[in-house]
């Protein structure tokens, strides 16, 4: 179908006001998964209550949107990174700028 596929992780206001729209708006990409404990996710796109449960048992993905809160993100983005994942945060990307710096190298 489409040419980057992308995972949104944390599903909240940002995530479905913003995000869930752009994804949907632009045929380069597709929503593959979802990540929440807690929210079921979109219909239809399969839902993980982690990370690591996405990066174990789900589908292939190109991307990751982090909509979560920031003293989160960065143990997020490491795991993602380290899989060789695009990675887009939403702001602040990260709770310190330390965070970021490292992120960034």
């Amino acid at each position: 179908m489409a040419g980057i596929r992308i995972a949104v992780v944390g599903m909240g206001k940002i995530a479905r006001d913003q995000h869930l729209p752009s994804i949907a708006g632009n045929a380069e990409f597709e929503l593959v998964a979802s990540v929440s404990p807690r929210d079921p996710g979109v219909e239809g796109v399969v839902n993980f209550r982690s990370l690591e449960a996405l990066l174990a048992e789900g589908p292939a993905i190109d991307a990751i949107a982090l909509c979560t809160p920031p003293q989160v993100r960065y143990s997020l983005a490491t795991m993602a990174l380290e899989k060789r994942l695009h990675v887009f945060l939403e702001k602040p990307p990260g709770a310190t700028l330390a965070e970021v710096d490292a992120l960034e190298a």
